[in-house]
């Protein structure tokens, strides 16, 4: 993890964010959400019922997510720099 990721972990309250909490935050549908917790790139939720029927996410762990998909603050993005990616493309 990134001190971005440690330092949204130290501040942030544990608390539980249920569905429209979390598309509010990351704005994708609901759709995109699912597929990508089911492919293990965003964090999976976890059931508050026995049947499951209710799901929350954990905060702190929303908050690490984004704040690992924020560009770094020396003009790169995952520590390529927007020249880098267009020669790869």
């Amino acid at each position: 993890m990134n001190s971005s990721t440690h330092a949204a972990q130290r501040t942030i309250t544990p608390a539980l964010l249920r569905l429209p909490d979390v598309l509010a935050l990351v704005r994708v549908s609901k759709a995109t959400l699912y597929r990508w917790a089911q492919a293990g790139t965003f964090p999976r939720s976890f059931a508050l019922t026995p049947t499951g029927s209710t799901v929350a996410w954990s905060a702190v762990e929303v908050y690490a997510w984004i704040a690992s998909k924020l560009p770094a603050n020396d003009g790169t993005f995952d520590g390529i720099s927007h020249h880098e990616q267009s020669q790869a493309a």
